[in-house]
Formats: structure tokens, C-alpha cells, sequence
């Protein structure tokens, strides 16, 4: 069998329209229809498939030492916290001093 590539157009009523080369043999032939979109929609627009979404929201816990070894801690440290008890009863007494009338 032997495969030629053509450029067509599809009408608004819905016929094919292609020029073939002369010189073609008559007889039965198998047509492949691949039809191009107007526009590439760039990868931000596209919408989130089904396994996508799956994926994005599957829940995977990490151990303790995991947690360490990603250096996930220190969080008090970051804010200046030296002492997270004292600087609770700090934010309690600051609050309750808000409430007052």
C-alpha cells in the first residue's frame, strides 16, 4: 500500500475537498482524517483531567524522621520564639487585655 499526505479543507456543509495528484490509479482507497485545532491553548488554561486532579490530591504522610530529614522544623525559631510556652501566655494575656471593657 502506499501513502500519499494531502492538505484539505472541510466546507461548512460538511464535504471534503482535496486535489490529487494526477496519475492515481481508480479503485478503493482508506481515508485518514486528522483534523488540527484552531489554536494551541496554553498549558495554564487547560483544564485539570480527572487523573490529574486524583493525583494532585493524594494524601502520602511522611514519618517523623522524613519530616526532619526535609527540614520542616525549627518554625519557632524562625519568629524568634525561644520559649513557645511563654510566648503562649504572652498571646493569652495580650488577647485577654483586648477583651476588656
Amino acid at each position: 500500500m502506499v501513502s500519499i499526505r494531502l492538505k484539505g479543507i472541510i466546507t461548512e456543509t460538511g464535504e471534503l475537498g482535496v486535489q490529487l495528484p494526477e496519475g492515481l490509479p481508480p479503485g478503493e482507497v482508506q481515508v485518514t482524517i486528522e483534523v488540527r485545532p484552531q489554536e494551541e491553548v496554553p498549558w495554564e488554561e487547560r483544564p485539570w483531567t480527572d487523573e490529574e486532579i486524583r493525583e494532585l490530591t493524594k494524601v502520602a504522610p511522611k514519618t517523623g524522621a522524613e519530616i526532619v530529614a526535609a527540614g520542616h522544623i525549627g518554625g519557632w525559631e524562625d519568629d524568634g520564639i525561644t520559649d513557645s510556652v511563654a510566648w503562649v501566655e504572652e498571646q493569652r494575656r495580650k488577647r485577654a487585655e483586648q477583651r476588656k471593657w
